[in-house]
């Protein structure tokens, strides 16, 4: 006997019955894809967290506290290097291509290592711990021998050296080594060089993005490697003054060192800083070359050296003015040079005039209504000391009159006979030796 159902007198489902079956499918399929779906988010996030911890690594969690705790506070460490770099800073450097970023940065390093004042004009809390520096744009070889023409101290720097290489910042397993190594060599001060090839987003114009990447910077650096100082160098845009870039890189400096090149004198550079309580204004460098020292020149900014250069370029005519018009003020004075053609500022002028003073082309006579009066000084001939030997015989007193007076007194008589030769005054034959070595050439005797 068959156990199979019979269907044969089955009623056909209504489309009604269809409608619901299919309804009450697709809502178990909704049901199961919902689940599905906040499982999967639920995961997606726990995994963000994960990543998130290995990134942080050991950093320490916020800090929060009632104002009068924190004033309570140990004060912090003074500037690593006073007025230019705060105590445990982000420092920013910025310079135009070739201007020597990687020159400056080994000056720092020397002075941070052994206490000198940095440019010879910052005083520098020395470090206790060693300089690093995560070097991704020069050969190792070029770097270590300029870092030692710098008098950098060999065994306190430690170079990491990346060109070419894997950047470890991008890579989990290599950052957690190099952390490891950082700390295990004392470094208190990381220097990264430069930003464009350390940086691992996709967009350097991304200010977000840049923003998180240098937030994780800081805290690999300061939590996993326990450095104190991050220095981070940039390259300039094309105009020189600003980061090429996210403005997130200046946003995150304390403290923005810019590096630049004087635009009229291609071998001269200029450096000038600002951020939280640093503010040093523009001024020249100076490089020596033998040890490759870096100092602040104390000659003021690049508008300073173009004016004093458009006084001294003004000095010959400023000269010539005078010449022309001895005893010219310096009101008449700028309307000659204006009525000549001359192109200065105001008061560029006076300013040449009083730079010709001092180097003794003119002089100031008070006028009237205590005016200034400008008067050319006149050339002195040059009077050059008497070099020739002495001649011998001369300044003898043992005759009136001496041989050579003798022989070539106003009547040319002589005591001796004239066409008598066989014998000649040894002194005169001496003076006429004399005579010929002075004037390079043949003296006939008399």
């Amino acid at each position: 006997m068959s156990t199979e159902p019979d269907y044969s007198n089955a009623t056909p489902p209504t489309l009604e019955q269809v409608g619901e079956l299919k309804a009450r499918q697709d809502a178990a399929g909704d049901a199961l894809a919902l689940n599905n779906e906040v499982r999967a988010q639920r995961i997606r996030k726990q995994a963000a967290a994960v990543v998130a911890a290995e990134l942080m690594g050991d950093s320490p969690p916020f800090d929060a506290d009632l104002l009068v705790d924190v004033l309570a506070r140990p004060q912090e460490p003074p500037h690593r290097v006073d007025g230019l770099i705060p105590s445990q800073a982000g420092t920013l450097i910025v310079a135009q291509r070739k201007t020597g970023k990687t020159t400056l940065e080994l000056n720092l390093a020397r002075s941070v290592l052994l206490g000198h004042d940095f440019l010879d004009r910052f005083p520098v809390r020395a470090a206790t711990g060693r300089v690093g520096l995560l070097n991704y744009e020069v050969s190792a070889a070029q770097l270590a021998r300029w870092a030692h023409e710098a008098g950098v101290p060999t065994d306190r720097l430690y170079v990491v050296n990346l060109r070419g290489r894997r950047n470890p910042l991008g890579n989990t397993a290599d950052r957690e080594q190099l952390a490891a190594q950082l700390r295990q060599h004392e470094v208190e001060s990381l220097i990264v060089d430069p930003f464009g090839r350390a940086f691992v987003g996709k967009s350097q114009n991304d200010s977000g993005e840049v923003g998180a990447w240098l937030a994780n910077l800081d805290r690999w650096a300061r939590g996993d490697c326990g450095v104190q100082d991050v220095i981070l160098t940039a390259h300039a845009g094309w105009e020189g003054e600003r980061t090429r870039g996210a403005s997130a890189l200046e946003d995150w400096a304390d403290s923005i060192i810019t590096l630049v090149r004087d635009k009229d004198d291609e071998q001269v550079r200029y450096l000038r800083a600002e951020g939280r309580d640093v503010l040093v204004e523009e001024d020249r460098l100076n490089f020596d070359a033998t040890t490759r020292t870096m100092t602040l020149a104390g000659a003021g900014s690049r508008k300073q050296a173009s004016k004093t250069r458009n006084v001294d370029e003004l000095v010959p005519a400023v000269v010539s003015a005078v010449t022309v018009a001895p005893g010219i003020t310096g009101y008449k004075l700028k309307q000659s040079l204006r009525a000549g053609g001359v192109s200065f500022h105001n008061g560029d002028e006076l300013a040449a005039a009083k730079l010709a003073v001092g180097r003794g082309l003119l002089e100031v006579r008070s006028g009237s209504r205590n005016s200034s009066m400008y008067h050319p000084i006149p050339p002195t001939s040059p009077t050059y000391p008497d070099l020739s030997p002495p001649i011998p015989g001369a300044g003898q007193t043992t005759s009136p009159t001496s041989p050579i007076g003798e022989r070539w007194n106003g009547d040319r008589s002589s005591t001796q006979p004239p066409g008598d030769r066989s014998d000649p005054d040894p002194t005169m034959t001496d003076a006429l030796d004399v005579a010929t070595r002075l004037l390079g050439g043949t003296v006939l005797t008399p």
